[in-house]
């Protein structure tokens, strides 16, 4: 029926002319030999990346922590740790396009420890080359005495399932007609095959036959700072099913929502897609859980944490666990199991977040990851905003589709912010940008490797997951990864997922819908628009309305 009704409409606005305007717990690898103390003529390595940073105090609920360093591809790592319950895990990345040659990978280390109150630790990464040549890399954690702050509820909604029912049916229509913003001689064109694509690829997003009423909590939670000292002002948002009656059996699995760009979902605005989706969600009877990104919601003041992938699932990590841990959510979730789900930036985390539960010693299964149109190579897409600008593209697969006035203001209002504030990239936000434009010496200095570009180039791929020497980290998972992406896709290259797969395919159980976004309707807007994110918007919609169909 409401097919029937986005068909009447749709067709009433061409007319017009209109518009315009069940798996195993998440296990780590086979442990590694018993580290042996480094060698007392280590030469060390620089610590170029650490959460929490040495001079900051943690909060020692925070068991997890992560350190990073350049090194060699021969080097073989010992992990040591003289914390209680140590355990750790070694990522190891290749290094591109650095000023000289000197290291060939970047080492990215994760620990998970019981710390004490008023504590320091040390932890260290050391080994020896094929050459027999020794290096070590250590790092020192403090922490306070503990805070009692948890988790507090600060705002209650609650929404009639026939309210829920209605939620994605709006936004559908009023989104995308507000996106694409057309000429009327091609607007009646792509609206009609936009309503295909709706018929063939959202039922369950248009009509989610939702079984309960949905309480929305905006909750605030204990987490830490981008440098990792303790912060308790990060939100968040909580959904779940208002279920009294007898029937009711509580869920085992648990849904962990990745925010998109520019939403906010603790801020329970019935506009906000990411909102909508947690209601749909949970009236299906689900505990759904949705962080908002540092720099967003409670801590809206600072630059967002956008793709820094470590700090980002560290966040949703404190908050999924300080859920679990409360007794209010038993009616309803019984278990330790999660599916992640995430598209754009949101996929992106999704990737991270499921990234952390592999490397860190935990006891939460991951079953299900949707990761969808996201720069998973982030260091490529960025590179190719610069080859674009640079006019050096060549057709290559990350910048054949910039568009100056959509992409670049991603570069620098979204990437560039939080890397030059939160990490050693070695430069400000004034030294890279010039208002709304990339600064013209960081578009020839980054492409022409000069060496004081090498450092942001380091922090860029420390963000990405397509240079992962292996997925080794995965292994012994069951969870089952569904990658979506676009091939029309302008906004974000479709390349970052193609990568992505080929890394993964030998490691985790790989679903790759390579087909899902790429019909012949995907085509025929490519063919008849040039806006960038129009595309990009319709394959997030198939990704998600994907996830509604299997967690029925």
């Amino acid at each position: 029926m409401r097919r029937f009704f986005l068909l009447l409409l749709i067709a009433g606005l061409t007319a017009c002319g209109g518009g315009g305007g069940g798996g195993s717990s998440t296990s780590l690898p086979a442990p590694e030999p018993e580290p042996t103390e480094p060698a007392e003529d280590a030469t060390p390595l620089n610590i170029i990346d650490a959460v929490p940073s040495s001079n900051v105090n943690t909060e020692p609920s925070l068991s997890d922590a992560a350190f990073a360093h350049l090194g060699h591809s021969d080097l073989n790592i010992n992990l040591r740790g003289e914390c209680p319950g140590f355990s750790g895990t070694t990522l190891r990345r290749q290094l591109f396009d650095l000023s000289e040659n000197a290291f060939d990978e970047l080492l990215d280390h994760r620990i998970t420890c019981d710390l004490g109150q008023n504590s320091t630790y040390t932890l260290s990464a050391s080994g020896a080359r094929s050459n027999d040549a020794a290096f070590v890399a250590e790092h020192t954690i403090s922490t306070t005495s503990g805070s009692p702050e948890g988790l507090m509820v600060e705002t209650t909604t609650e929404l009639a399932r026939g309210a829920v029912d209605d939620m994605f049916f709006g936004y559908i229509v009023g989104a995308l007609i507000e996106e694409l913003d057309l000429p009327d001689a091609v607007e009646s064109l792509i609206l009609a095959t936009l309503f295909e694509i709706a018929g063939a690829n959202w039922d369950n997003l248009v009509d989610p036959d939702a079984l309960y009423d949905v309480r929305t909590e905006r909750v605030r939670y204990l987490s830490s700072e981008p440098d990792g000292s303790p912060n308790s002002e990060l939100t968040g948002l909580i959904a779940y099913p208002v279920a009294n009656a007898p029937s009711f059996v509580s869920r085992d699995k648990m849904i962990v929502l990745m925010h998109a760009t520019s939403s906010t979902p603790s801020e329970q605005d019935p506009a906000d897609a990411w909102f909508i989706l947690a209601n749909q969600f949970a009236s299906r009877g689900y505990l759904v859980v949705a962080a908002d990104n540092y720099g967003r919601g409670g801590t809206a003041e600072a630059p967002e944490t956008y793709l820094l992938a470590n700090r980002t699932a560290r966040n949703t990590h404190h908050l999924v666990t300080a859920v679990m841990n409360n007794n209010t959510y038993d009616s309803v979730y019984d278990g330790n199991a999660v599916t992640i789900i995430g598209y754009s930036q949101g996929g992106h985390s999704a990737m991270a977040y499921y990234q952390h539960l592999a490397s860190h010693q935990t006891n939460i299964d991951v079953q299900e990851v949707y990761a969808g149109g996201a720069p998973h190579d982030l260091y490529q897409t960025f590179r190719g905003v610069l080859e674009f600008l640079d006019g050096s593209c060549n057709g290559n697969d990350y910048c054949g589709y910039v568009d100056e006035e959509t992409t670049v203001p991603f570069a620098t209002d979204r990437i560039l912010p939080g890397i030059t504030a939160y990490t050693s990239s070695g430069f400000t936000l004034a030294e890279l940008t010039d208002g709304e434009s990339l600064d013209n010496a960081l578009v020839s200095g980054f492409l022409a490797n000069e060496p004081a570009y090498d450092d942001l180039k380091v922090m860029l791929q420390l963000n990405s997951f397509t240079n992962l020497v292996s997925a080794s980290a995965f292994t012994g998972t069951s969870s089952i990864v569904h990658l979506y992406h676009s091939e029309y896709d302008r906004l974000v290259p479709h390349a970052n997922t193609a990568d992505l797969a080929a890394v993964l395919a030998d490691s985790v159980n790989l679903d790759f819908h390579e087909n899902r976004c790429n019909s012949d309707g995907y085509e025929t807007i490519f063919n008849l628009t040039d806006k960038v994110g129009v595309l990009h918007t319709l394959c997030g919609l198939s990704v998600l309305d994907d996830a509604m169909e299997d967690l029925q």
